[in-house]
């Protein structure tokens, strides 16, 4: 009974991360915020909605920080599987209801559905290697995109992604390249008895 309680809190997590996420997005939509570049030669303007992305990468590592190695050590069902596409499944539906929002509103509600991918790649990633502290790379991400700069005003670093504008195409192909290898590092490096 245990188990049953503790994976309804898990999955009770995702419903309330999506709705604080498009609730977010919506309400900092539009709104940048300007921090001094302290390497860059310019300091780029950074979306606020750009910070909301962040939380369903925390959201989807509370849920695989939840799992119980003992129950699943003696499971018949492949329950890593299972880990894997409710992980990916949830950022990819996170990345969809702000891509649809985006044609509504601004271009801003674009560019956070794409560092979504990004951030929930980068956790996922990390998470065989560091457990519960791949949530601090995405946030580690994204302080270094603001505070590096950009080469000239409105032109970062085309490595940081998190402040290119909608319609870069390299960032778009940059955020599904590293959500990709998430999940594959997700899939290959984390062993069975431990998912």
């Amino acid at each position: 009974m245990n188990w049953w309680l503790r994976q309804r809190g898990a999955l009770g997590l995702l419903p309330g991360a999506l709705l604080a996420f498009v609730l977010g997005i919506g309400v900092t939509s539009g709104a940048s915020v300007v921090l001094p570049a302290f390497l860059g030669n310019y300091a780029m303007a950074t979306e606020l909605s750009n910070f909301v992305a962040i939380i369903p990468s925390v959201v989807v590592i509370a849920c695989l920080e939840r799992r119980m190695p003992s129950v699943e050590h003696s499971a018949i069902r492949r329950l890593d599987a299972r880990d894997v596409i409710l992980v990916s499944g949830f950022a990819i539906l996170a990345t969809a209801v702000a891509a649809g929002m985006s044609l509504l509103g601004p271009e801003a509600l674009l560019v956070a559905a794409r560092n979504n991918l990004l951030f929930c790649g980068l956790a996922l990633g990390v998470w065989p290697l560091i457990g519960h502290r791949a949530t601090l790379v995405p946030v580690f991400w994204m302080i270094q995109s603001m505070f590096l700069g950009g080469r000239s005003p409105g032109d970062p670093y085309p490595w940081v992604i998190v402040t290119e504008a909608a319609h870069v195409t390299h960032a778009a192909v940059g955020a599904a390249a590293v959500f990709l290898a998430g999940i594959l590092s997700l899939t290959c490096f984390v062993p069975r008895t431990d998912r």
